[in-house]
């Protein structure tokens, strides 16, 4: 008990007077800025007026002679948290797609690889996501080898009717009004309440209907471009960039400038897929 009260003396005429209350001898020494203080009161103060959090900044800079074996350790510590923090991000499943070290290069599976390839002979940059976004995780899209040509999975938006349908396997050579038909015509494919939704595009004629496809390059303002619906899926495909698999609005002839003039502003998202994100990072996404 004595060598305790002996030892805390020691500290006090070592350290001086408390710098809040300056009236006891100080006992602790703030990590962040080196303010001295005399109990837990003072250090709540302290913090308090000076704005301070009361931790020691890791990377602030100490002079040479003033180096002990505790800075030494302290930066070895740091260094081994970063060390294991790009560790940990190279190994998250949302993260490590756009950790690439130094070096590396993102690499798609053969099948992958071989379609990108087909795609791009028919004048059409096919890109993929990361394979934990759900655009990469339900597309089809494949190139089969023995027929020699590519099944695209295809989205189609009916924005005035607020629904959306989705068609797998379908083929390059298909023209764009056959597919369209399933829709605006009615058939025993779609349900009840989907042919209700569609009704109003049914009873116009296709004359009154746009397809539109919306072209987002990088480095420019997302924009809708028509396609043609009496040529087929691969010739409106040409020349243009894909993302997974393209995506078609159907929409009203008499609402069509309303797309085709449109310009997407920061916060709009009136047509994008929303996918689920963890915190916001000034980080690219990086496409394969």
């Amino acid at each position: 008990m004595a060598s305790t009260v002996k030892g805390e003396q020691c500290v006090s005429s070592r350290l001086g007077i408390c710098g809040v209350c300056v009236s006891n001898p100080a006992k602790y020494t703030c990590p962040a800025c080196s303010a001295k203080t005399c109990s837990l009161s003072c250090v709540k103060t302290h913090k308090n007026d000076a704005n301070c959090d009361g931790k020691r900044s890791k990377t602030a800079m100490v002079h040479k002679e003033d180096m002990d074996n505790l800075t030494l350790l302290s930066d070895y510590r740091f260094l081994e948290e970063i060390d294991h923090k790009l560790d940990d991000n190279h190994r998250h499943p949302l993260r490590r797609h756009i950790m690439v070290r130094h070096g590396e290069r993102q690499s798609l599976p053969h099948f992958l690889q071989r379609l990108k390839s087909e795609a791009w002979n028919r004048g059409t940059l096919l890109k993929f996501m990361p394979s934990h976004f759900v655009a990469h995780q339900e597309n089809s899209t494949r190139y089969y080898f023995k027929e020699g040509i590519i099944r695209w999975h295809v989205k189609w938006i009916f924005h005035q009717a607020d629904v959306t349908f989705v068609d797998r396997n379908v083929d390059e050579n298909t023209v764009i009004v056959k597919l369209l038909s399933k829709y605006l015509e009615p058939n025993d494919s779609l349900s009840p309440e989907e042919s209700e939704k569609l009704a109003y595009y049914q009873s116009a004629s296709y004359g009154k209907v746009a397809v539109l496809m919306q072209t987002n390059e990088k480095g420019s303002v997302p924009a809708f471009e028509e396609v043609f619906v009496k040529k087929s899926l691969r010739l409106n495909l040409a020349n243009k960039t894909v993302i997974e698999y393209p995506v078609f609005y159907v929409v009203l002839r008499d609402h069509i400038h309303s797309y085709l003039e449109y310009e997407a502003d920061d916060h709009d998202d009136l047509f994008c897929e929303k996918e689920q994100k963890e915190e916001e990072e000034d980080e690219s996404l990086g496409y394969f």
